[in-house]
Formats: C-alpha cells, structure tokens, sequence
C-alpha cells in the first residue's frame, strides 16, 4: 500500500524522486569509505550507521522506481459508500490524513492549519524537543517527539499516535542503549 500522494504523482516524477534519493545514498556509502569500520574489535565502528542508513534509502529508492512502472493503472481515491454522503462525485472532500480528494482539493492547505503554519510548528516542536530531551531522557522525550510530529501531519487515530511513538522509542533504546552502547540522556 503506498500513500495517496504517490498513487496520484506521475511516474517520471517519481522515478526523478528515486533517483535523486539513490543517488543521495551513493554519496553517503562513498563518504562513509574513509571511516573506520571497527574501534573494538566485535563492536561497529563509526562507518555502520551511515552504511546502514544509506543501504535502506537505495532500498526504499528502489522500491519507489518500481511503484512508479508506467503500465501500473492509476488509482482512484474511495467511491461514496452506500450511505451515499462522502463520495468524489459527491462534491465533498475526502482525508487520509493532510491529503485531500475531491472538490475543493487543488493542492493547496487544507483546512484548518496551512502548510507552513504546519511547517513551523513541526521546528518548534523539535526544538522543544532538544531542550526537554536531557531532562526528560530518551524513553519519554522521544515518544512526544513522534506523537506531536505524526499529529502536525494529519494522523488522528488514537491507538496509532500511541502505539508508533512507544515502539519508536523502544527501538531506539535497544539499538542505542542494549546494542551498541551509547549513553543516551536518562532524565531525572
């Protein structure tokens, strides 16, 4: 399943958005060349994370050039159910999220909130975020951080604005603090 605003984008587009990511991950795997692969011996060095990250953005670049075969049929946003009320035909706006479907809907904010209104309260909200994050440590500063950021982009479901952030942070603790060792801010 892809996002509503990747069914809609043309395929050229899509492919220039791999590619510049493909490329983008090349450079970084290239850069990361003169790290030291091991401190420790048993232990990843510097070089791991960039290697990673770069790894898993070629895939996910890969992943959209195939999204984007020119044979696949466009999508449609939902029809009107049955109780015949939210339809594109019906002249009323459909949201999954900050997308919207339907009259009204010529790329511009959505309701409420515009984009750049969005836009900075999302830096304020990571700037919140770097000031609390010491005293508050990694295991509550960082679920606040996804949930306050998931909301600014349009999620409203409850058990997801819960349960992402806490998986989010329990990731974050394993991989940091359990696997490779790195003091994270505790809080209190």
């Amino acid at each position: 399943m892809s996002s509503p605003s990747a069914r809609r984008a043309p395929p050229m587009r899509l492919l220039a958005e791999a590619a510049f990511l493909a490329v983008l991950a090349v450079g970084v795997l290239l850069d990361s060349r003169s790290y030291p692969a091991s401190l420790a011996e048993g232990a990843p060095g510097p070089a791991f994370f960039p290697r990673l990250l770069a790894t898993l953005v070629i895939a996910c670049a890969a992943w959209l050039a195939v999204r984007a075969r020119p044979w696949s049929p466009p999508e449609r946003p939902p029809e009107a159910g049955a109780d015949g009320g939210t339809g594109v035909d019906s002249g009323q706006r459909l949201s999954r999220g900050n997308v919207f479907w339907g009259a009204g809907a010529s790329g511009g904010a959505s309701r409420g909130v515009g984009r750049g209104t969005r836009l900075w309260l999302a830096v304020g909200w990571i700037a919140a975020f770097l000031l609390a994050w010491p005293r508050l440590g990694t295991v509550l500063s960082v679920p606040l951080l996804v949930a306050g950021l998931m909301w600014l982009t349009g999620e409203r479901s409850r058990v997801v604005l819960v349960s992402v952030p806490l998986v989010f942070a329990g990731f974050i603790y394993l991989v940091f603090m359990v696997a490779l060792g790195v003091p994270l801010p505790s809080g209190f």
